[in-house]
């Protein structure tokens, strides 16, 4: 019987799959506090309720294995299917990007995670007729910069 026994200097598939599990479960904490400040572009109050929703389709129907390719293809196809409301489309599409941008590898390193996650980025503007910053979209970049500014110290996962 072999012991899985995660690298801290490449992402696999079974990391990433597990690293949205613990996402998730912040986002299922947090929901509520997601709705309250949901107040731009639109006061709807549901932003935290699709990302719920969205991250519940991702961990129940995606299987993970150890190929990161495989994993993020499966984790974005499950999104594209269980998107809702604006933000779980949104997401969805960067998880779409970001499965695209993975070359057919095992793993990745913390540089290739870093430039996939830039590239991942123009997806979610890009499935967006009128991108308006200071929603998810501006998280999702302001995250790739802050990889981008940090990775030349930072060459481990955890």
């Amino acid at each position: 019987m072999s012991t899985y026994t995660p690298n801290s200097k490449e992402l696999d598939g079974k990391q990433l799959y597990y690293s949205f599990l613990a996402g998730a479960q912040r986002i299922f904490d947090n929901q509520k506090l997601l709705n309250k400040i949901n107040v731009f572009p639109v006061a709807d109050a549901d932003t935290g309720t699709n990302l719920a929703s969205t991250m519940r389709s991702i961990i129940d129907t995606a299987i993970p294995t150890d190929n990161i390719k495989i994993t993020a293809n499966a984790l974005a196809d499950a999104a594209l299917v269980g998107a809702r409301g604006n933000s779980g489309i949104i997401f969805a599409q960067f998880l779409y990007g970001f499965s695209n941008e993975i070359k057919n590898e095992k793993s990745i390193t913390v540089q290739s995670f870093k430039e996939i996650i830039k590239e991942a980025v123009k997806y979610a503007y890009d499935s967006i007729s009128n991108p308006v910053e200071g929603t998810m979209i501006t998280v999702l970049r302001e995250w790739s910069e802050g990889l981008d500014a940090i990775h030349e110290k930072v060459d481990e996962f955890k």
